[in-house]
């Protein structure tokens, strides 16, 4: 009864969150404010400052840590009270370690500005999704950044903390989707981010490292089932990876540009899968119909691992 009580109270709680994602997005206005990425990101401002690598050790648990308590004392609270409201406030808080509709929406938004012609418009949306200057652009490469974030949005944004999810519950989801935000803010290389970044790079680093992985294998069958290449998905994977400097990210990369038999390349850094053209709108549309494939096998995958660890591990966390 305790079993089948678990493997119920870890469905509701993944089906819940992934509802509210596709229906809230992110928060906007004032609950923008009470975000565990914005307030870990504020927090790590605050505090960061040039230093060694012992002051990134403190920095990162400093930041993350307080955090990721607080997130999950708060339903775990709740649900004694009421046990309604706090598995809906739980769902809640793991819908903000992850997410499905921000990135679809961009894609979207960028596809049709490419169909109309308005490259701007596509370059201003873009920008909002890389770290690379898209205003010197052609559209090839805007559609290569698309597809390039989609790939490792899979990972990041959600098969990583979902993983982690299935395996800890809330606050392995927390921890995971913290650490991605203290690499993003502090994971840089070079002066003054170098030594105190590096202990939240390379907590980073590990946490991805099995899910970048996975989602090759995510990606394969999501190609088999829709009419992709899924032979070439993995080939590039395996041979291309570690074209891109990330040890974890050119996986889904190379997967996508397997799949899509397109060359994806960031100006001047990396160029996966170069014997072949660069993405067209064809290819980008292909592209975010693979992207949501994958994220409805991830999901099916979480609710294994949920349904295996409730058999193995009887703990409500």
């Amino acid at each position: 009864m305790i079993i089948e009580l678990l493997i119920l109270y870890y469905v509701t709680i993944l089906i819940a969150s992934v509802i509210l994602d596709l229906i809230l997005g992110e928060p906007k206005g004032i609950f923008i404010n009470i975000h565990p990425v914005v307030l870990c990101g504020k927090i790590a401002y605050k505090l960061f400052k040039s230093g060694g690598k012992h002051y990134g050790v403190f920095l990162w648990f400093a930041s993350v840590v307080p955090i990721a308590i607080i997130y999950y004392l708060i339903p775990r609270v709740l649900i004694v009270i009421n046990i309604v409201i706090g598995i809906i406030v739980y769902a809640y808080f793991l819908k903000l370690t992850f997410s499905i509709k921000l990135m679809r929406d961009y894609a979207k938004k960028i596809m049709r500005s490419i169909e109309s012609g308005d490259l701007n418009n596509a370059r201003t949306f873009t920008q909002e999704i890389v770290r690379r200057n898209v205003w010197e652009l052609d559209a090839a490469h805007l559609m290569s950044a698309v597809i390039e974030s989609l790939a490792e949005s899979l990972v990041d944004g959600l098969l990583s903390p979902l993983f982690y999810f299935a395996l800890f519950g809330l606050p392995g989801a927390l921890l995971q989707r913290l650490s991605n935000t203290m690499d993003s803010m502090v994971g840089y290389r070079g002066w003054p981010y170098e030594d105190v970044g590096w202990f939240s790079a390379k907590i980073d680093t590990i946490l991805n490292y099995i899910p970048a992985r996975l989602s090759s294998i995510v990606i394969l069958v999501a190609s088999a089932l829709i009419g992709l290449d899924w032979r070439n998905s993995i080939r590039i994977a395996v041979r291309e990876h570690d074209n891109v400097r990330s040890i974890n990210s050119g996986w889904p990369m190379a997967s996508f540009a397997g799949a899509l038999g397109t060359m994806l390349e960031k100006v001047g850094a990396y160029r996966i899968n170069s014997n072949m053209p660069g993405p067209d709108i064809i290819k980008l549309k292909s592209a975010l119909r693979l992207f949501d494939v994958s994220v409805i096998i991830v999901l099916v995958i979480i609710l294994i691992f949920l349904i295996v660890r409730a058999l193995l591990v009887s703990l409500f966390i």
